[in-house]
């Protein structure tokens, strides 16, 4: 009886604190993402989703939070199926890997450079849908670890419209 009681205690301690992963979140407020502009420019992340929702800020995590609290529901990251990463030159490098260790996004991701500024999510995401990566996060991880090189593959705009070079 006295061990019952005392896991019964502690069940209530951890709810108490939140430390239960089981947290309820309303379906109807999640925001599902496709596609996800990441660029770091003068020091500063701003990540752009589309549904005119974005986020800043001096790291990918306070530019995450931004992105989170500036939405009217909650930003559903784990649909994202395509990251492009803008090549402002800044840190390319660092910013991809940041990218690919962060937990917010699924590992299946494909993940694409651009040198193109003022991209449109959603547009890009129509497009980036029927040109799948190569290059996933799962698979820049690896190349990393094993000390290979992950050379993302390109998107470009041309003649109004985008085309993706694989290396």
């Amino acid at each position: 009886m006295k061990k019952l009681l005392g896991i019964v205690l502690l069940a209530a301690v951890a709810v108490a604190l939140g430390l239960l992963p089981f947290r309820a979140t309303d379906a109807a407020k999640l925001i599902p993402v496709r596609t996800v502009i990441v660029t770091r420019d003068g020091g500063e992340y701003v990540i752009d989703v589309g549904k005119a929702v974005r986020g800043v800020g001096r790291t990918l995590s306070e530019a995450l939070s931004d992105l989170q609290a500036g939405a009217q529901g909650k930003i559903f990251l784990p649909t994202a199926e395509e990251i492009v990463v803008t090549d402002t030159g800044e840190d390319y490098d660092q910013t991809v890997t940041e990218v690919t260790e962060s937990a917010a996004f699924q590992p299946a991701a494909g993940l694409y450079r651009t040198e193109a500024r003022g991209l449109d999510a959603e547009k890009v995401g129509d497009y980036l849908a029927a040109h799948p990566s190569n290059m996933t996060i799962v698979r820049v991880r690896g190349a990393v670890r094993t000390g290979e090189p992950a050379v993302l593959p390109t998107l470009r705009i041309v003649r109004g419209g985008y085309r993706v070079d694989v290396p």
